[in-house]
């Protein structure tokens, strides 16, 4: 054989060892991706149903002490420290929190006095007047009797040589007259009697006035309504306070700051679900670790609304004991709905998963193509809470079912009752799929593949200098065969 024939035939078993080595690779090459469950953790433990709100804290009972005289505020009480009343300051009811001015008020007082002193004048007057008008009456009674005795004497006689007309006539005039008279004194006695009225009268508006001023003097002393502690003193010592038909506020006082109110904020998609009497748990910015409770007193019916958002204000009651809590403090509130303890819980995401049938792994003794479980085959299904499908992963690419109803839920977790199947805390719930991708392996720099195609080597670029002949490069390695 000559060394051409050997060549050729050298190059064709070259080139089909290449060839059979790219199909050994391309075989044995894994898959280019493989598909893998996304799952989710089962849990136990207290599962709490819950409205969430925000909320101010308030004193229970707020009392406004006012002013109801104009004065100039000359000087603050002391509290049962014996310290100037202010801020935080306790006091007991009836104590001084602040005087104001009297000076107007006493004079106002001794005006009071005269009227009294003019009123009790005027009726011992009128009085007088009441007794002159009667003793006139009996007067001008007397007189109408001897006037009328007179006349009678007269008529009896008549007009004759014994009586003469013109005595006639005096008779009748001093009858007529004196009946006249009695009629006016009359009429004094009826005038001062309700002079004497109106006297009393005076006498009554006058003492009602003395009294008043009296009570305004009181007023000057402005003292605590209530025990309890000032949470606002709006005036200093100097300042005039003007009285109107509101009275001016001077301090707010808080009645018991050991028994507290938060008013939430409710909104109307979450109303119904809150109660009184509900159990209600809070924290404050102040306090960030520690949790309180208390508990609804009552929903205000008279909703607000701002940006078209129905919200309704709810009372709590709270416990203030150690004095931790201030007024005014912002609440975060979480109303109790519902709570389970020591509950299997999943997560929501967990109900929306539904797997391929070649990924179903069958209970033991279930032919592959028998019918799977299904919510409505499970006896004593509620209609208000039917039963859900989960899937249990069991390796990384197939699930069981598990049967279950789910008794609450707040959104992000659910509280579950399994029915069918099993399920323990760890578990993992299948809730959707992920393509995995797979590069293959990269071959190592270097490396020499005796059955795998070659990179052909780059020639280097001949300089083309004089001495090189057409299509031959300096080094003398033109590509072909070599020469014979």
């Amino acid at each position: 054989m000559s060394v051409n024939s050997i060549i050729k035939w050298g190059a064709v078993a070259i080139v089909a060892a290449a060839g059979g080595g790219g199909l050994w690779y391309s075989l044995s090459r894994p898959e280019g991706s493989n598909k893998v469950l996304r799952t989710v953790t089962v849990s136990r433990g207290d599962f709490v149903s819950k409205v969430q709100a925000t909320g101010t804290l308030e004193p229970q009972e707020l009392v406004d002490v006012g002013a109801q005289v104009t004065g100039e505020i000359k000087e603050f009480g002391t509290d049962v420290d014996g310290k100037r009343v202010d801020y935080g300051s306790e006091v007991k009811a009836g104590q001084l929190l602040a005087r104001i001015d009297d000076t107007i008020v006493e004079l106002d007082i001794q005006k009071a006095e005269a009227q009294v002193a003019q009123a009790k004048a005027q009726i011992l007057t009128a009085a007088a007047q009441v007794a002159q008008a009667k003793a006139t009456i009996e007067q001008q009674t007397a007189n109408l009797n001897k006037a009328s005795r007179d006349l009678t004497r007269a008529r009896k006689l008549g007009v004759g040589d014994a009586l003469s007309q013109a005595d006639f006539d005096n008779y009748t005039n001093a009858f007529e007259t004196a009946q006249a008279n009695l009629a006016g004194a009359r009429a004094q006695l009826a005038s001062a009697e309700a002079g004497q009225k109106t006297a009393d009268a005076q006498l009554l508006s006058a003492e009602a006035q003395y009294k008043s001023q009296l009570r305004n003097r009181d007023y000057t002393h402005i003292t605590a309504p209530v025990d309890g502690t000032i949470v606002v003193r709006q005036v200093n010592v100097g300042q005039t306070v003007v009285s109107s038909m509101n009275a001016t506020t001077l301090f707010l006082v808080a009645r018991d700051l050991s028994k507290m109110q938060i008013w939430a904020s409710v909104n109307e998609a979450d109303i119904a679900k809150v109660i009184p009497g509900q159990e209600v748990r809070y924290t404050v910015d102040a306090l960030p670790n520690e949790e309180f409770k208390g508990y609804v007193n009552k929903i205000r019916p008279n909703a607000t609304m701002s940006s078209n958002v129905v919200t309704y204000i709810v009372e709590i009651d709270i416990d203030n004991p150690e004095r931790k809590l201030l007024p005014y403090m912002s609440a975060n509130a979480n109303f109790i709905v519902k709570e389970v303890k020591n509950a299997l819980m999943v997560p929501e995401s967990a109900f929306n998963f539904e797997p391929e049938e070649a990924m179903v792994q069958r209970p033991q003794g279930e032919h592959p193509r028998s019918k799977r479980p299904e919510p409505g085959d499970e006896e004593g299904e509620s209609a208000a809470t039917p039963p859900a499908m989960l899937w249990k992963k069991t390796d990384d690419t197939h699930v069981s079912p598990v049967l279950v109803r789910k008794m609450d839920s707040d959104g992000t977790r659910a509280v579950i009752e399994v029915l069918r199947g099993r399920l323990e805390e760890g578990d993992e719930l299948a809730t959707g799929v992920t393509e995995r991708a797979e590069a293959p392996a990269a071959a190592a720099p270097g490396s020499n593949n005796l059955f795998g195609p070659k990179r052909p080597e780059r020639r280097q670029r001949g300089t083309g200098g004089a001495e090189a002949k057409p299509g031959q490069s300096a080094g003398n390695d033109r590509p072909g065969p070599p020469p014979m």
